[in-house]
């Protein structure tokens, strides 16, 4: 099961309290106690997270929920990775490194940037199985933190985004979206998305250190790669992509050699992270899926077949769920 770091699921149960919501009541509600989910080593399931987003919404009366998250964002709230990005050179540098150490936060969320001459897009794929499993304050929050964020580390200049995605319906009422994020705002995308300018990306950050900046990203790297070392679902997710990037075989079996395991024993040791092997090989898929019809001139066919698909209208099922579009489509309207 996908989890979030405890330090994040606190600043969104401080967005909770900011909107009048009992958090420790609405976590009882769930079966859970506060002590249980704050300190919990693992992190936070976003099953629970999902629900209790959803739960507050409705009990504050408050649609615009998320977008009180802006107010919290602070690099404290990523840890170790906050410094990195304080230290970095530009913003640009800021966001890449947000996506290359997304893991050391969530492994519920799938990140990418994707660069045009004008701008740069950061990316976001939900983990849920569909879109609307995703509620809108949990969305506006990610997009609402993000933003604040960027301005945090650039606060003389500020920057707002030229456009922005969200994979929910269009509310009835936009005028807070619009206040925060601009006018330019699309609804039941394909993804969730903040888009800025390259100017505004290639703008030093006033933190910018580069001797601290050597320190801050070795600390980064040592940590990732403890976490890909102790974690049998970070290890499968980084040789699945590998293997399907490369078209080889990425069924269970194969795969379990490739991390030097028994099938079983995989499916054991996954299970015990809460992780199902199908859900990191469609987790895979996916990424791949986006990366290569937005960003080669590869067949729809080839890339089908080469993510493992044994024929089109499989890849076509597939591509709906994820993007809610035939592959051909999303093509397209990249």
């Amino acid at each position: 099961m996908q989890r979030m770091t405890g330090p994040g699921f606190r600043v969104l149960a401080d967005v909770l309290s900011d909107a009048g919501v009992k958090v420790e009541a609405l976590l009882k509600r769930h079966g859970r106690s506060p002590q249980e989910v704050y300190e919990n080593p693992r992190g936070v399931r976003l099953e629970l997270v999902y629900e209790l987003m959803q739960d507050a919404a409705r009990l504050s009366g408050n649609p615009d929920l998320g977008l009180l998250a802006y107010r919290r964002a602070h690099p404290a709230n990523l840890e170790v990775l906050g410094y990195t990005l304080m230290s970095g050179a530009t913003l640009g540098t800021a966001l890449q490194r947000l996506v290359d150490y997304q893991s050391l936060l969530s492994n519920g969320a799938y990140l990418c940037l994707e660069h045009s001459a004008q701008a740069t897009t950061l990316i976001g794929f939900d983990s849920a199985p569909e879109p609307s499993l995703v509620p809108r304050a949990f969305i506006d929050a990610g997009a609402a933190q993000t933003l604040g964020l960027v301005h945090w580390l650039l606060p003389g200049h500020k920057p707002q985004p030229l456009a922005a995605t969200f994979t929910y319906p269009r509310p009835p009422d936009t005028r807070a979206l619009e206040r925060l994020l601009g006018p330019h705002l699309q609804f039941d995308a394909p993804y969730n998305s903040l888009t800025f300018s390259q100017r505004d990306c290639a703008m030093a950050l006033p933190g910018a250190d580069p001797a601290l900046d050597v320190l801050h990203m070795e600390y980064a790297r040592s940590r990732l790669q403890l976490l890909l070392d102790g974690s049998m679902t970070a290890r499968v997710r980084r040789v699945l992509s590998e293997r399907l990037a490369q078209g080889g075989p990425s069924d269970l079996r194969h795969i379990a050699q490739l991390v030097g395991v028994s099938s079983r024993s995989l499916q054991r040791r996954l299970g015990n992270e809460d992780m199902h092997f199908s859900a990191l090989l469609d987790e895979a898929r996916l990424m791949l899926a986006h990366s290569f019809l937005r960003n080669s001139a590869r067949s729809v066919k080839y890339i089908g077949a080469l993510l493992g698909f044994r024929d089109q209208s499989s890849f076509h099922k597939a591509c709906r769920r994820w993007f809610g579009m035939t592959p051909g489509r999303y093509r397209q309207e990249g």
